[in-house]
């Protein structure tokens, strides 16, 4: 599992480096307006329409996860590096898309790969970690840039700086899906049908999250996806251009919600064990919109840091909990793929809507 955690912290890393600060570079750097801020989310999420699906979809054709995720990463890492040193308009936008075509598939390919590994343990008869303490790893990914770019912004420097450190993250990531362990498939079920064993993995996971199980799920975080994006979207150019926190203090803002995200994350099994993961959803998603109430009525520093405190909350609600309910609803067949579907469908329109709308 060791391997699985590093790929966790290396990736997110590369998320934590990007993600926070790439609407003031757009906006900064980039002299983006906000409409054209919106764009360019809304077209790095546009992959989110095909590649996750297709990616998951080799996983589940018996493609090395491993590989593709290797691919995935050089694909990242060689857009940042040239988003980095090509200072063209039109360039950097076509950029953005081909990160995005790369970056957006690696996490359900990654949730996909840690729940096939841990299915093939069970079926040895071996304990394997729960998602969450796995997962956790991603998390503390996430913070580690703020640090390292808070030194690298603090006297001026450029906010581009940001695309170097994706840079390194990617590249230990990329070296480091070579260590991953090997994923040993449980035999078909002698109970499966010719008909079943032909089906594409990519529509059995479709007609999954169609079935009454999970329809109403689907829909309500397709919402909270477009609430969630339209919000991180423009949250880091609302702090420096309305409540005005300096740009290197906004990356440190944002990660102390990280910090308490983290202790969520240990502490899901226990608040699984008292809320469900209904439950959970429940007030993750209650805490987010009291948060962005909050946000625009006070904007004030003190409001965005207070409002941090129910950030480990909505993730749970929207990025772990919904992972693990999917797993839950996955046959060995399509494990990667309803991942990848339910990213394409749900999180895709959601969220590629959301921007738009916010813009």
């Amino acid at each position: 599992m060791n391997a699985i955690r590093r790929q966790f912290f290396f990736s997110y890393g590369a998320i934590g480096s990007v993600a926070p600060l790439m609407s003031v570079f757009l906006w900064k750097e980039a002299g983006f307006g906000l409409l054209q801020i919106g764009f360019a989310t809304a077209l790095a999420n546009v992959p989110m329409l095909l590649s996750p699906a297709l990616m998951t979809l080799l996983a589940d054709r018996n493609v090395d996860s491993r590989r593709i995720l290797a691919g995935a990463f050089l694909v990242s890492c060689t857009v940042m590096l040239l988003m980095h040193e090509i200072d063209v308009l039109w360039v950097r936008l076509t950029l953005f898309l081909f990160h995005g075509l790369a970056f957006v598939a690696m996490l359900p390919l990654q949730d996909g790969f840690f729940f096939s590994y841990a299915e093939s343990r069970r079926h040895l008869g071996e304990n394997v970690d729960p998602y969450p303490s796995v997962r956790v790893w991603g998390t503390i990914g996430f913070i580690i840039p703020s640090l390292i770019l808070y030194f690298l912004l603090r006297n001026g420097g450029p906010i581009s700086q940001t695309l170097l450190c994706g840079f390194g993250f990617g590249l230990a990531s990329l070296i480091n899906t070579f260590t991953l362990p090997e994923v040993r498939r449980a035999p078909e079920s002698s109970d499966d049908n010719p008909a079943t064993r032909r089906s594409i993995p990519t529509a059995e996971a479709f007609r999954r999250l169609l079935s009454p199980k999970a329809r109403f799920l689907c829909l309500g975080l397709a919402l909270g996806y477009m609430a969630t994006l339209s919000y991180n979207a423009f949250i880091a150019v609302y702090y420096g251009k309305v409540i005005g926190i300096p740009s290197q203090y906004i990356g440190l803002v944002i990660n102390l919600g990280v910090v308490v995200e983290v202790l969520c994350t240990l502490w899901m099994p226990k608040l699984q064990s008292v809320l469900r993961l209904k439950g959970i959803m429940v007030v993750g998603l209650c805490g987010m919109v009291t948060r962005m109430i909050l946000v625009a009525a006070y904007p004030t520093v003190w409001t965005a840091v207070f409002t941090q405190l129910v950030h480990g909350m909505e993730v749970l609600a929207l990025y772990i909990a919904p992972v693990m309910f999917l797993d839950r609803l996955a046959g060995d067949r399509f494990r990667n793929s309803i991942q990848g579907v339910f990213t394409m469908t749900v999180g895709g329109f959601s969220r590629i809507s959301g921007a738009l709308v916010a813009g």
